[in-house]
């Protein structure tokens, strides 16, 4: 993964069920900066009865095979990696032939144990949302991985409600998770606007992964928790402004220092051999004399040469201590 903060445009199941629509949002997550398009890979009758409220929507949602080919085509042309969500092994095997670089895993798909053996057979990378998941149950599967020989995998702190409420977002989530594990920890965002996932970066997150359409209105459930285009490109660039901001480094800036500081200087013309006072000095700008901290060294010294009003002190000015 890369050494920057991975930016994943959810596109999910915002297609509506058309190609053209899921090529074209590829598109737009290309040109609003995201670094992935990521998609959803299911089957409906893998996910619910056909009796169940829900089948026909989630029929209508599914990627067929045809696609995955084309889609990958389309973001390998826009510059962006294809990505979508492992929930089975048809899809999945879909997705190896036409070469996936790696797959997001539910926090719904925690404990499905055959997938996610599956999913280390394949060792390529993958993303791992904890929503649905407990501490131990993360702990658990990042041991796992590790004890497999995977290193390129990942976690998302994620709270899985649409959309999430500020207050229920818990983002210190992500500083305990970077503590505790060997690995690039991110955010799977499902709050409203975008200012939570840069707060996210702040706080450490490497990836950010965020729901994106160009229709609110559309058919799939996922556009209304999703921001338009132009929201997502502010965020994309507030993103990078954050991540390039988040460095530690004390050194001070050099030009303001010399202009912003102050040093002292003569408040008056004097000549060769006048003792100096308290009244004779100022402290003002620019710092190009003696700090305000050596008055006390200089008053009673004697000048070794004239001096103008306004002219900075240094020490080469002065006789000579007996």
């Amino acid at each position: 993964m890369s050494d920057k903060v991975l930016v994943i445009a959810e596109i999910g199941s915002n297609h509506d069920g058309d190609l053209g629509h899921a090529l074209d949002l590829i598109d737009v997550a290309a040109d609003c900066g995201a670094d992935v398009a990521k998609f959803q890979s299911f089957l409906a009758e893998e996910m619910l009865a056909p009796s169940h409220p829900n089948y026909p929507m989630l029929k209508k949602l599914e990627m067929p095979r045809a696609w995955y080919p084309k889609l990958m085509e389309r973001c390998a042309s826009r510059g962006v990696r294809f990505l979508s969500t492992a929930t089975n092994f048809t899809s999945l095997a879909w997705m190896e032939e036409y070469g996936a670089w790696g797959y997001k895993v539910a926090s719904c798909n925690i404990t499905y144990e055959p997938l996610l053996e599956y999913l280390i057979r394949i060792n390529k990378p993958i993303i791992i949302s904890t929503g649905m998941a407990t501490l131990e149950e993360i702990l658990a599967l990042s041991r796992r991985l590790g004890d497999a020989g995977m290193r390129d995998y990942a976690f998302l702190h994620c709270v899985s409600r649409y959309p999430v409420p500020a207050t229920e977002m818990r983002l210190r989530n992500i500083t305990v998770l970077k503590e505790i594990l060997p690995c690039k920890v991110g955010l799977s965002d499902h709050s409203w606007g975008m200012h939570l996932a840069v707060a996210a970066v702040a706080l450490g997150a490497r990836i950010v992964e965020k729901h994106l359409t160009n229709n609110k209105q559309g058919y799939s459930p996922d556009h209304h928790v999703s921001i338009l285009p132009d929201e997502f490109s502010r965020m994309v660039q507030a993103i990078r402004e954050t991540e390039a901001a988040l460095v530690a480094n004390f050194a001070p800036d050099v030009e303001s220092i010399h202009t912003m500081r102050r040093s002292l200087h003569f408040a008056r013309s004097m000549q060769a051999g006048e003792e100096i006072t308290a009244a004779d000095l100022k402290v003002t700008r620019p710092e190009d004399g003696l700090l305000p901290g050596q008055q006390t060294a200089v008053i009673g010294r004697r000048l070794a040469q004239p001096v103008a009003t306004d002219q900075p002190l240094s020490w080469d000015l002065f006789e000579a201590e007996k």
